[in-house]
């Protein structure tokens, strides 16, 4: 999987080992000493696991096949429900109780956009955790993420290689373990944008203006209504699936935008002043810390990278990588304005973000003698 003829499989891994170094250092920084050498020997382990899997010969093990990875995924699945249930939040990220505080609002029919926690979601994600409110632990959505993707792991892997390599290098990103501690919803954020691409592979017929394409638009556009970052992801895939019919593609793209439009609309009219100034795009644009020019620029890549990609491999490690350069970016200039370690170590920069590439990078992941690459054959 990683020979020199398969650069996409190796960039993807660096992209990983980077994140999960981000948070190794920090967190090495905050509860122990010499945070640098700590991440260097974390470092060597990554890469030493990572090319030790790939040098096993998965099918001469007798007990490894497809039903030992479902009783894997399965007991996977058990112990995250287990950790939700069991152990309290860890840590003061504020995305739980912005969750649990915006539905109290909604449900009390207070606008829910006023909080002091300033949730940053737009109104869909809310509503997809209101089961879990009820059920007193919105925590359980990162639970449904895990399980998520260990069921699209199966499914999209061809070998078993492929499957237990995506599981087992999931389980060596520290980025996994802190969405677990702190009941973080991004990861199942990304997992729901996964499920749709998926369901637009298996359902959609190019030849056919059907029911399902007007209801896959629809859906598409209910998830747009989760964050902003979902477009980027919609920029490569949507141009991948629909540059050989381009008037179908814009017509999808022009019903998923009013989906979305039209679930943001009712809060707008409840409180138009509110909404501006408190709303999701007033706080996903502070948080970003990102100008204008950037955005611009890194949807117009997202765009070209979808118009190359030549099957859904490219299309998730473009969206991967699409997700990790605007959470870099905005690394930078906090560091560049606040300090290293007061970017890093002290919260101003919100390194959480980058788990949105993770599954896609996974995902992106192919065990072949021989790699498409953005469009071109790459050989020996």
């Amino acid at each position: 999987m990683f020979a020199k003829n398969n650069p996409r499989n190796i960039a993807a891994i660096i992209f990983i080992g980077f994140i999960s170094g981000l948070y190794f250092f920090k967190y090495s920084a905050i509860y122990l000493k010499y945070p640098a050498i700590l991440t260097a020997l974390y470092l060597i382990v990554f890469v030493g696991a990572v090319f030790f899997l790939d040098k096993i010969d998965y099918p001469k093990i007798f007990f490894i096949n497809q039903k030992f990875v479902v009783v894997i995924s399965s007991f996977l699945c058990v112990i995250s429900i287990l950790w939700i249930a069991l152990l309290p939040r860890f840590g003061g990220i504020g995305r739980q109780p912005a969750i649990e505080d915006w539905l109290g609002k909604f449900f009390s029919g207070i606008f829910p956009y006023g909080s002091r926690i300033a949730p940053s979601g737009f109104p869909i994600l809310f509503f997809l955790a209101a089961p879990f409110y009820f059920l007193k632990n919105v925590g359980y959505l990162e639970a449904v993420g895990l399980a998520l993707f260990l069921f699209f792991v199966i499914y999209f892997s061809r070998t078993i290689k492929e499957n237990l390599f995506r599981i087992i290098v999931l389980l060596l990103c520290p980025a996994f373990y802190y969405g677990f501690a702190v009941r973080d919803e991004l990861f199942f954020n990304m997992m729901i944008i996964i499920m749709l691409i998926f369901m637009m592979e298996k359902f959609y017929d190019p030849d056919k203006q059907s029911f399902k394409f007007d209801l896959l638009g629809i859906l598409f556009g209910l998830a747009l209504s989760t964050r902003s970052v979902v477009a980027i992801v919609y920029a490569v895939y949507l141009t991948y699936k629909f540059k050989a019919s381009i008037p179908k593609g814009i017509t999808f793209t022009f019903l998923v935008i009013l989906v979305f439009w039209f679930t943001l609309l009712p809060f707008f009219l409840w409180d138009q002043n509110s909404f501006i100034a408190n709303g999701p795009f007033a706080i996903q644009s502070y948080v970003s810390f990102l100008p204008l020019w950037n955005i611009i620029i890194i949807t117009a890549a997202a765009v070209i990278l979808g118009w190359l990609a030549s099957n859904l491999h490219e299309v998730f490690f473009s969206a991967g990588l699409m997700l990790f350069i605007p959470v870099f970016l905005s690394m930078l200039y906090k560091i560049f304005a606040f300090g290293f370690y007061n970017a890093l170590v002290n919260d101003i920069f919100d390194h959480s973000y980058f788990i949105f590439s993770i599954p896609f990078f996974l995902l992106s992941l192919q065990e072949r003698a021989s790699e498409e690459f953005i469009g071109n054959i790459l050989t020996d």
